[in-house]
């Protein structure tokens, strides 16, 4: 992994508007986490991948909330079902690669999930690099709505968050 292709994607990472910021990993060549989009709060990441072809990995890990896992456990097994079924069509996207953790049976609830995407870099440019970001971000939010949407109280309360957590390191 060339240290040219960290400082080119840290070039791109400030043309989007974002300020990418070090983390260590012992797995990755390098690792920089970001905001994105600017000015929301969502955190994510992009690393260098070791291995004979230099390549990047653009993820976002999502953990669901206490309240969400006690809506789900709530479930009828059929429900359940059908939701594992959506949560799954809505991260199976032809743009990105989706990992579930966290499940400890074919009916159990997720207790996070990733959105990754893998590019090498002789693929890469400034558009499929923001397109690979945009790609995980909107896969991500996409999953995040279909979970609220599933899982919300039907009592009129506050909206239940999620912890955007970007300290997982993606799965390649």
């Amino acid at each position: 992994m060339t240290d040219d292709l960290r400082t080119t994607v840290e070039g791109w990472l400030e043309a989007l508007g974002c300020k990418p910021v070090e983390q260590h990993d012992d797995a990755t060549a390098w690792r920089l986490g970001f905001e994105y989009p600017v000015g929301t709060g969502h955190r994510m990441l992009v690393a260098g991948l070791g291995g004979s072809v230099s390549s990047i990995v653009v993820a976002s890990v999502v953990t669901l909330s206490p309240e969400h896992l006690e809506r789900f456990d709530e479930l009828y097994d059929e429900d359940k079902r059908i939701f594992l079924s959506g949560l799954r069509r809505a991260l199976n996207r032809l743009e990105v690669d989706f990992r579930l953790a966290g499940m400890q049976g074919a009916l159990s609830c997720p207790a996070s999930f990733q959105v990754s995407v893998r590019r090498f870099e002789g693929g890469l440019t400034l558009d499929a690099f923001a397109y690979s970001v945009g790609a995980v971000y909107k896969t991500e939010l996409d999953a995040v709505w279909y979970i609220q949407d599933s899982l919300a109280s039907s009592e009129e309360g506050p909206v239940v968050h999620f912890d955007f957590n970007s300290s997982d390191l993606p799965q390649a």
